[in-house]
């Protein structure tokens, strides 16, 4: 099977999994390790965004730092790190309408599943004043990428930021039903909570995918909804964007206050073991390759 078949693959793959009854639930990985653990702990699929691929490939914050060709670089490295679908975050486009074949191309050449073009025009994440991109320009971006993909399973998912920028629950659903009739596959929503989502699921003519771990409680450092509540008000996909990420840090984090404090590595019991990780890395396997390939009589 060559790569393209492979990727082709995955894509169809991705694509039923998304129309399945039950709920996609789709951990976030940040880098091709983590999307090798994700699919060691047995999930289907997995995803990379600008804010995990920002943080942990050169420790900057989500804020548009990221050129095309690096996301599209780790993306690549993830989808040949593991044989899981891997959806990508295509911030916006990169580009006006006329030129977002560039990113669709990079990404189908980086061997992911889909990506998303959001409407946000900037300050996520941050206290800085948000806004929104035209519902005329986003449905013209999403037409053009549309027409510039050459697999016809590679997904274009259009994204309304307008729940979380402006609080509008009923802008939001306009302009996805905008991106729906532009010829969206999916429609992402963050920030609109499940009791939200189950009084407007029926008037989207599309799978709907939210944010299961974005902390937009009011008052609080949570999510609105849980998992189940987005699943029982009918998300196709739930998305974990910063679990794992967020779960990485906390670690290395208690590990480096406990060396500090005085404890020997080895009473460290949240630290895996050496040879697990080897395991995960595939060692075995080259040792396997080894033994197939060593010359009788090699001097060493």
């Amino acid at each position: 099977m060559t790569p393209n078949d492979r990727y082709s693959a995955r894509r169809a793959t991705f694509q039923e999994l998304v129309r399945s009854p039950e709920p996609l639930l789709l951990a976030g990985a940040y880098d091709a390790l983590s999307a090798r653990l994700v699919e060691r702990a047995g999930f289907p699929a997995t995803y990379l965004g600008s804010f995990g691929a920002a943080a942990s490939t050169f420790a900057l914050p989500d804020v548009g730092l990221l050129t095309l060709t690096e996301l599209a670089d780790a993306a690549r490295r993830m989808a040949a790190a593991t044989s899981l679908p891997v959806l990508v975050d295509g911030e916006a486009g990169f580009y006006e309408a006329p030129n977002v074949w560039r990113a669709v191309e990079a990404f189908e050449a980086a061997g992911v599943v889909g990506m998303h073009i959001e409407d946000n025009l900037g300050g996520k994440h941050t206290s800085r004043p948000a806004g929104l991109l035209r519902t005329e320009e986003m449905t013209q971006k999403i037409r053009a990428a549309l027409d510039a993909r050459t697999d016809s399973n590679f997904m274009i998912i259009a994204r309304s930021d307008a729940a979380w920028v402006t609080g509008d629950i009923e802008e939001c659903v306009t302009r996805l039903e905008a991106y729906v009739a532009a010829g969206a596959d999916m429609v992402f929503a963050p920030a609109v909570p499940a009791v939200e989502l189950r009084e407007i699921r029926s008037r989207i003519d599309a799978p709907f995918m939210v944010a299961g771990d974005l902390n937009d409680a009011p008052g609080g450092n949570r999510p609105s909804s849980t998992i189940e509540e987005y699943a029982a008000a009918g998300a196709d996909v739930v998305l974990l964007w910063f679990s794992l990420l967020g779960a990485a840090a906390q670690g290395v984090v208690d590990t480096l206050d406990a060396l500090k404090g005085g404890r020997e590595v080895a009473d460290l019991d949240r630290i895996i073991s050496q040879h697990t990780f080897e395991d995960f890395m595939g060692y075995a396997d080259y040792e396997r390759r080894a033994a197939a390939y060593d010359a009788p009589g090699t001097d060493r």
